[in-house]
């Protein structure tokens, strides 16, 4: 059974030899074609990257150059457009920050324990500043000494001149004692509660209700170094420097006044500190 298969198998593939064989050489004469138009394309194509083109002041240029010149230009131009890009967005970000630093400060100052932290501080650094005052006469204000004057006067007018010159008399130490005393029990508690502890309870008022429009200022400040007096509030980086390191740097107004090193030259920057503003503020000075 199978050579009878066989048999008939070879008996077909005779009867359609000339049909394959036709087949055969109508494929070679396309594939012949196909070549001859594919080495024609490859001459076309290595005619056209060895053609040249002449522009304006650039002399003689082939299109492959060309090619290579424009993806060159085409990435040029996207450094820069990514450079204009990120530029804009820096630019964006330094205009946006000091408001996020404002805002985040009023969210930190704004917690229910900062106002306390922050009035504890000013209680603090009212009673330093005051025992500074009350035990050094060169640090009294103005408005004290005159106080004191009047005080003093007053006291001698009404029958103590002889028991305050008896006090007074003696050796330094003893003089310096009672002068001190009478100072403490009499003139200080008096001067003290009429014109400092107002301040002091307003400072711990505004404490409590904005304590970032309290530090915000204005502030006078005077520079260290050429004495220029100016009144100006502290921005929101100053503010968030103050509460953070317990000081801040501060700009002289006076144009003459200047820090030069090696490289550079700038107006003078002199720091203030907490409790130099606190102390400007209960004396009435700010």
């Amino acid at each position: 059974m199978e050579h009878i298969e066989r048999y008939i198998e070879e008996l077909e593939a005779i009867r359609n030899y000339p049909k394959v064989v036709k087949e055969r050489d109508k494929l070679s004469e396309r594939v012949a074609a196909l070549e001859a138009s594919l080495k024609s394309l490859s001459e076309e194509l290595a005619r056209y990257k060895e053609l040249k083109v002449r522009l304006a002041g650039a002399g003689e240029i082939s299109l492959d150059e060309a090619r290579r010149d424009s993806l060159r230009v085409m990435d040029a131009e996207i450094e820069k457009r990514g450079g204009e890009r990120f530029e804009a967005l820096k630019r964006e970000y330094e205009t946006k920050m000091p408001h996020l630093v404002y805002q985040r400060l009023l969210e930190i100052l704004k917690a229910p324990a900062r106002p306390a932290e922050i009035v504890t501080i000013i209680r603090a650094e009212a009673e330093k500043k005051a025992n500074g005052i009350l035990y050094h006469s060169e640090n009294w204000p103005d408005r004290f000494k005159e106080y004191y004057q009047k005080e003093m006067e007053a006291g001698v007018k009404s029958g103590l001149d002889s028991e305050f010159n008896r006090r007074v008399e003696g050796s330094a130490e003893v003089k310096a004692r009672q002068r001190l005393s009478a100072l403490v029990n009499a003139v200080w508690p008096a001067w003290f509660s009429e014109n400092i502890q107002p301040r002091i309870a307003e400072l711990e008022r505004k404490a409590n209700e904005n304590a970032f429009q309290l530090l915000k200022g204005p502030w006078t400040f005077v520079c260290d170094r050429c004495g220029t007096t100016s009144n100006d509030e502290l921005t929101a980086f100053g503010v968030e420097e103050l509460v953070r390191k317990g000081q801040v740097q501060v700009e002289c107004d006076n144009p003459a006044c200047e820090d030069r090193s090696l490289f550079s030259t700038g107006r003078h920057r002199f720091k203030v500190s907490l409790h130099e503003l606190i102390e400007l503020y209960i004396t009435g000075e700010s």
